[in-house]
């Protein structure tokens, strides 16, 4: 190996040169590599994170939101009205009722098995298809909107009386047997044993009852108006569901696994990654899976994922009401780093690559420079402390010194006009930095969500058209909030508004049904009333028919005493029997008259006519006793005045004739009367029909309005987290964004 001291400049030049540009590469670029490779890692550490965060985020407020639904559907009138309706109706099914709900509505379902929520009203006339075209729109809609399995409605027996979807659950007893072990069953039994108000759950497991998808279960009590429990309302939340909510965040699902562990060291939620594991199956005893079960928070930088492949794993235990969580995020090492790997390969390549082009320019370099450089390097020093005055020799030679005294003298002039420039730069430096901190501060104003953050200080004139522009798009995004703000303030005002018009809609329709029933109630019963009255008109026609036919007997008896006067011995023991019949007649009609007179006096203003036509039947029978009586003392002094007993029995046979006209007009009358009783009849029952149909109509009235009035509290509450939303932002004096839930100062408008 040659020393160093007697190596020629020409040699020892490239070589110095060589050796420093190389190291100089391989250092910066080490370091450079090193600080991007943890950058990176830190980002993929972060990133992992962040989507974890995410997942947990947007499961809570799934299930959060799921847990207000039922509340809130557990409280309105609609719910207790339906479960109560169902209950009813299904003990009024004639046949056996499983079997009849089971045809119809799964069996001779016109839809295909997943389209079975779309059969309304089968339109047999049962009342339970009545009650099911009530009220499956509302339930339908809520399971639409947010995204249930199913909706489920069972009476305190345990009996599945309305589901939406309509599966081979529906209609079944989930008191006892297999059913009562299933999520369904378990979650029903503990809600009737719960407190008014709280939200039973079952972990998420396969349903074996309809053979579906596994899901998770949430049931809360249904109350009635005395605080009785009617029944439970429950729902079924699908895997795929919280599968979706947990992934919506990821980058990739093709290196990434998010999954939840329960306690007991099951899989809550099946793999993203198809194939791996299911709901509830075994993990593997890693030890991120045991940190998980042991509901321990812990980043572990290696360990083997559920695919078997290196991974970095998040464990992060959940606080969700009802369940005990863990939730595992899993990245395969490979995927995340492998931009480490390439950064690694094309650094090699680079410090390669540059060492050569060194060692090529260096050794040229080399070559053109030799002694006549110890001539310059006075120069080359005066010019390093700044003298840019000296003078430099040799520039009128014409070889390499030649040339390099003149490019000496070049960079001379340059170094002189540099500084120049250097000032120059550094002004413009100072300027453009602040501009860049003034507009940074704004942005990160921006970004907490204030939209008052207008810059005042004018920037130079570069940078002045951005400031202008920057401050106009604030004012126009304030003025775009500001009408965001009106325009969800408003829907709340009108919301309310058409909440309380519903409400006291369903309170007058309600009301109007009871008393609508009490008087189709009392029409029924005066129908009843009047069909009697009807019967007893009859009977009394009947008995005046009679009462004709025996007065006209009477004459034709009193004719005969009148052409056999010669026997007026036994005629007038023949009077006297006739006139002892007309006695009795007398009686029976005054005693007709009676009940008439009595039967009119119940029936009101509708028998005035029929008191007066009694009345005078009476007056009529009372005239026939007193002319009966008249006749029997004319008889008993027959015997010594028979010429005068002669002109008697003539009289009597006048005054029986009138009797016959008298008794023959009142069955005119009394005839018309039963007429005329039974054409009221028949138009009260007309009435009673109609007044029934009525009824049944303003029942559905009353659903429809307690259903707009559930609809109506919907797109209010959607419209307080619009509210909800807006607020974030500041947008000055001018624009502050009001609390949404402070109820504005005019008054709502009642309907």
């Amino acid at each position: 190996m040659l020393k160093a001291p007697k190596l020629s400049l020409t040699l020892k030049l490239p070589l110095i040169m060589v050796a420093l540009t190389a190291t100089f590469l391989v250092t910066v670029s080490f370091l450079v590599y090193r600080m991007a490779e943890q950058n990176i890692r830190q980002n993929a550490y972060l990133s992992h994170e962040t989507a974890t965060n995410a997942g947990q985020q947007a499961l809570s407020t799934l299930i959060d939101a799921v847990r207000r639904d039922l509340v809130m559907n557990a409280d309105q009138p609609t719910t207790f009205r339906a479960i109560s309706n169902f209950d009813r109706v299904y003990k009024m099914i004639e046949e056996e009722p499983v079997g009849y709900l089971t045809r119809t509505y799964i069996t001779n379902n016109p839809n295909a098995e997943d389209q079975r929520a779309e059969l309304v009203d089968p339109g047999d006339g049962e009342y339970y298809s009545q009650a099911h075209n009530s009220y499956h729109p509302t339930f339908l809609r809520s399971l639409r909107l947010n995204g249930y399995e199913d909706i489920y409605l069972l009476n305190t027996e345990g009996r599945l009386l309305y589901t939406v979807n309509k599966r081979d659950d529906f209609a079944q007893d989930f008191s006892t047997g297999p059913n009562a072990e299933s999520g369904l069953g378990q979650v029903f039994q503990a809600t009737l044993l719960a407190a008014p108000g709280d939200i039973i759950t079952s972990d998420f497991a396969a349903y074996d009852v309809t053979g579906g998808a596994p899901g998770a279960f949430l049931a809360i009590q249904i109350l009635s108006k005395k605080k009785v429990v009617v029944g439970v309302l429950a729902v079924q939340l699908s895997s795929e569901r919280v599968v979706n909510a947990l992934a919506g965040n990821l980058e990739s699902e093709v290196h990434q696994n998010i999954f939840l562990i329960s306690e007991d060291g099951l899989a809550r939620s099946p793999s993203i990654t198809e194939g791996l594991f299911n709901v509830s199956d075994p993990l593997p005893e890693a030890a991120h899976i045991q940190a998980a079960i042991a509901r321990e928070e812990a980043l572990f930088e290696s360990v083997t994922g559920a695919n078997g492949q290196e991974a970095i794993a998040l464990v992060k235990p959940l606080d969700i009401p009802g369940y005990s969580w863990s939730l595992v995020m899993e990245t395969d090492r490979s995927a995340a780093f492998a931009v480490v790997r390439e950064m690694r390969l094309v650094a090699i390549g680079m410090i390669a690559a540059a060492v050569v082009i060194a060692t090529i320019v260096s050794w040229v370099a080399a070559s053109r420079v030799t002694k006549p450089i110890q001539g310059l390097r006075g120069v080359t020093n005066a010019l390093a402390e700044g003298d840019y005055e000296i003078e430099i020799s040799g520039r009128e030679r014409g070889d390499e010194l030649g040339d390099l005294s003149r490019s000496m003298a070049d960079f001379r002039d340059r170094l002189k006009q540099a500084d120049i420039a250097s000032e120059r730069e550094a002004a413009a430096a100072r300027k453009t930095a602040y501009v860049v901190e003034t507009m940074s501060g704004a942005l990160s104003e921006l970004e907490r969500g204030n939209l008052a953050c207008d810059i005042e200080t004018p920037f130079v004139s570069n940078y002045e058209t951005l400031r202008e522009n920057f401050n106009h798009s604030l004012v126009n995004l304030r003025e775009s909030m500001s009408s965001v703000v009106n325009a969800s303030q408003n829907v709340d005002s009108y919301s309310a508004e058409q909440r309380s018009a519903a409400t006291d809609m369903a309170h007058r329709t309600e009301s109007a049904a009871v008393t609508l029933e009490e008087t189709a109630n009392a029409i029924h019963d005066l129908s009843d009333g009047v069909k009697a009255t009807a019967d007893r008109a009859t009977r009394v026609d009947e008995t005046m028919q009679s009462a004709r036919a025996e007065a006209e007997k009477s004459n034709v008896v009193v004719t005969s005493a009148v052409e056999a006067m010669d026997k007026i011995q036994d005629a007038s023991n023949e009077i006297s029997k006739i006139i002892s019949m007309i006695d009795d007649i007398a009686f029976q009609t005054n005693l007709l008259a009676l009940n008439a007179g009595v039967e009119a006096a119940r029936a009101g203003s509708a028998g005035s006519g029929f008191a007066v036509v009694a009345s005078e039947v009476r007056a009529l029978a009372l005239r026939a006793s007193t002319a009966a009586g008249q006749i029997k003392e004319l008889t008993n002094a027959s015997e010594e005045h028979v010429s005068h007993g002669v002109e008697m029995v003539g009289r009597a046979g006048e005054a029986l004739s009138s009797i016959i006209t008298q008794v023959t007009s009142v069955s005119d009358l009394v005839t018309e009367i039963s007429d005329g009783v039974r054409s009221q009849s028949t138009g009260l029952e007309n009435i009673n029909g109609a007044m029934q149909q009525l009824d049944a109509v303003t029942q559905q009235n009353t659903a429809m309005a307690e259903e707009a009035s559930a609809s109506s509290q919907m797109l209010q509450r959607e419209a307080q987290n619009l509210s909800g939303i807006v607020t974030r932002f500041e947008m000055g004096d001018e624009g502050a964004v009001p609390d949404p839930f402070v109820e504005p100062e005019h008054s709502l408008r009642r309907a």
